[in-house]
């Protein structure tokens, strides 16, 4: 739900520049209000005029760059972009977001032939703080073979940021059973990949099938077992 909500509010955005959405007033607005936190610690409340989300960033980095109005009309926008800030907090709180819907900017792991270390700094979606980790959300574009042709399409990532790492960084839930864990996460990488064979393998893919948080008690049970 957190995601179609995420989903309808940015492709509003999107379509913010027509006559249609410019006419709308600003009680209509109050769902593409924001409060961006710097890397200053500067709080600013505003309005979204173009988002960083995927869905709207046909033409631009995805997960970036976003610009922010003082209020629904104003003209003036100013351009934000992962690397100026630490969060972006949507002030409008909904049944489904109790709490509201909150994005950080963070580096998310993406290693390279060259550089195993690689990470490029992007927005994602908080989706469930543990008590020894934060599991996260975005959505990135990529291609598809269907048929004879290649097919752009959507597709949800889904990422884990470790809290006793000092660089915050998120990985993709793919790269933990991979050997970037070995250094920082002895025996975390085997730990993952166990998680879904035998009988308790079983009942923990049914859970991950509805929990896509599910990496958070793989975790916690991975430190559980190190201090055995």
């Amino acid at each position: 739900m957190k995601q179609f909500l995420l989903f309808a509010a940015a492709l509003f955005i999107l379509s913010s520049t027509s006559n249609r959405a410019e006419a709308k007033k600003p009680q209509d607005q109050e769902f593409r209000r924001v409060v961006v936190t710097l890397k200053s610690g500067e709080k600013i409340d505003g309005y979204l005029h173009r988002g960083w989300h995927a869905e709207s960033s046909f033409m631009k980095k995805e997960n970036y760059s976003f610009k922010l109005a003082k209020t629904p009309e104003d003209k003036e926008k100013v351009k934000y972009t992962a690397d100026d800030v630490e969060s972006v907090e949507y002030v409008e709180k909904t049944e489904a977001n109790p709490d509201g819907i909150r994005w950080e900017a963070l580096d998310i792991a993406s290693p390279g032939l060259s550089d195993r270390n690689r990470t490029f700094r992007r927005m994602v979606c908080l989706n469930k703080a543990g008590q020894n980790a934060t599991a996260y959300w975005w959505k990135i574009w990529t291609t598809e073979r269907v048929g004879n042709q290649d097919r752009r399409v959507l597709k949800t990532m889904y990422g884990i940021r470790f809290h006793n790492d000092p660089d915050k960084i998120v990985y993709p839930y793919m790269l933990v059973s991979s050997v970037l864990m070995d250094k920082k996460y002895p025996g975390l990488k085997d730990f993952c990949k166990k998680w879904f064979k035998g009988l308790e393998g079983k009942e923990h893919k049914k859970e991950a099938k509805e929990n896509d948080a599910w990496i958070l008690d793989m975790y916690d049970a991975y430190l559980q077992k190190q201090q055995e």
